[in-house]
């Protein structure tokens, strides 16, 4: 062989396995970025903040919004706690007029989770949204509303009660999915 036709080769295969690298990091990035969301930077706006460094402990009120990768937390009062390796341990967000809201991407390939209450209790280290008063949790076209709902971010477990007998029974919407096409 030539040494032109060999050095032809050489760069024709090389310039063939870098692009098919950056085609497995292009198509796995999405899903490999999630789980690094909690690893991203906290960032919180509001009107007020009041911060002990002793305790590790944040009260932010006003017009709250909390940011971290996917996740976004609204409310009028947020009080965050980060445990002694600085992080968010819980996040207590709450709305008493109204509703606070959180949105969350857990897993992309699965749907965004959307939940609203009175009070959303955020324990990121246990994967757990406790939502308390008019609460309700949306997962795709699913839905859940009671006065208090417990959902597992991982395992997609969820528990909905309502506050007493008198109170509205528990709402849970569960859409199927849409029918598979059969190839003859």
């Amino acid at each position: 062989m030539t040494q032109p036709a060999y050095l032809f080769n050489k760069l024709v295969s090389f310039l063939l396995l870098t692009f098919l690298l950056l085609l497995i990091l292009f198509i796995s990035s999405p899903v490999a970025a999630l789980p690094h969301d909690r690893q991203q930077p906290l960032k919180v706006e509001a009107q007020k903040m009041q911060w002990n460094n002793q305790q590790q402990l944040a009260t932010y009120k006003g017009e709250v919004e909390l940011q971290q990768g996917e996740l976004l937390l609204q409310a009028e009062q947020l009080d965050i706690k980060r445990n002694a390796q600085g992080q968010l341990e819980q996040a207590i967000a709450s709305k008493p007029k109204g509703q606070a809201y959180m949105r969350d991407l857990p897993d992309a390939k699965q749907p965004a989770v959307e939940a609203w209450g009175e009070t959303i209790h955020y324990l990121p280290i246990k994967h757990l949204i406790i939502l308390t008063g008019k609460a309700k949790l949306t997962r795709g076209k699913d839905s859940f509303a009671g006065h208090k709902l417990t959902y597992n971010l991982i395992t997609q477990d969820i528990q909905a009660e309502q506050k007493n007998t008198q109170d509205s029974r528990v709402e849970v919407i569960l859409t199927p999915p849409p029918p598979r096409e059969i190839n003859d």
